[in-house]
């Protein structure tokens, strides 16, 4: 009885020494690999969307050598893994990395890239003209310093693009404001609206579609000897009421 607790005993020990921490055999396996191989590994797990595994790769070379060049472009591509999940936390976890990388690094060549996909990830939370304003502006601001600070920069050309798209959206969501007061006969709030939408956003589409409108504006108030709103010092208007 005695000889099969000690056996037992034996194979429980040994047992134990074989089972080995997953996270042990991960630093075991990474440690023996150089930054390039490192960075070739995660790429390839990327191609396959297997994004934690991905992550764990570019993560060790990235707090490895933070420093290094390819360690740098390692922590870009921890922030790409979340960006591609698209999930609401997955998109704000990447848009804390992105920045966390503009504030961190500002001379570095990738900062353009991290500030575009900053207002990537605030763009993609936006839903349209008539709600929460707060991450298109957000995503203005950021593709407006790509376009303003890295002029020559091969992120320069989309950021413009996506630039004017939130502009078009912030101008749609001032004329629905509009149409809002003249729809409650509130014409003096009405008027406002439409004079920052051709102050701000004077080439947009809700520019050009909000004429009718302002010259209905004009005649109620008795304004059609007068000029209309042009880009010219016309005051902010009010908070935005909700929209019905």
């Amino acid at each position: 009885m005695r000889r099969l607790v000690w056996l037992a005993l034996v194979l429980a020990l040994t047992s134990c020494k074989s089972t080995r921490n997953p996270e042990h055999e991960f630093f075991d396996k990474v440690s023996m690999l150089t930054k390039e191989e490192l960075l070739a590994k995660g790429d390839a797990l990327v191609e396959k969307r297997r994004w934690e595994e991905a992550r764990k790769h570019y993560s060790f070379l990235a707090d490895s050598f933070p420093n290094d060049p390819l360690g740098r472009r390692a922590a870009l591509k921890v922030a790409d893994t979340y960006f591609a999940q698209k999930d609401l936390e997955s998109l704000t976890e990447a848009q804390l990395r992105y920045k966390d990388f503009s504030n961190r690094f500002p001379s570095d060549p990738a900062r353009a890239y991290a500030l575009l996909m900053l207002g990537k990830c605030s763009f993609q939370q936006h839903r349209g003209p008539q709600r929460d304003l707060g991450p298109v502006r957000e995503a203005a601001a950021s593709f407006r310093q790509v376009t303003e600070l890295f002029p020559d920069a091969p992120e320069a050309e989309e950021a413009a693009k996506l630039l004017q798209r939130c502009r078009e959206d912030l101008a749609a969501h001032e004329l629905e404001v509009a149409r809002y007061h003249a729809r409650l006969m509130a014409w003096e709030g009405a008027w406002q609206r439409l004079s920052y939408l051709m102050e701000t956003y004077p080439e947009t589409q809700a520019a050009r579609a909000a004429a009718p409108l302002i010259a209905e504006a004009k005649h109620i108030r008795g304004d059609d000897q007068k000029a209309a709103p042009t880009p010219s010092a016309t005051p902010a208007p009010a908070p935005s009421p909700p929209l019905q």
